[in-house]
């Protein structure tokens, strides 16, 4: 005689609560996942802006610009 609650799979007995409680925690374990990847994919794309405006500033030379403008003055 099955007891209530319990059901029998591949042998095993179970109860219908782990379902639920399944149900439940799935979700925001997933949702907790996603959430990471999408923080991880976040800090890369902020990461590869700070690198390409740094990358910006190492173009620039303040001497030359320094001299252009001298030269500027000079002419008018």
């Amino acid at each position: 005689m099955k007891r209530k609650g319990h059901t029998r799979f591949g042998g095993k007995k179970m109860q219908g609560s782990l379902t639920v409680e399944a149900a439940l925690i799935v979700p925001v374990v997933l949702f907790s996942l996603f959430w990471m990847i999408e923080r991880g994919i976040i800090l890369y794309k902020d990461t590869v802006k700070q690198i390409n405006q740094q990358e910006m500033w190492e173009e620039f030379h303040p001497a030359q610009e320094f001299r252009k403008l001298e030269l500027l003055e000079q002419l008018f």
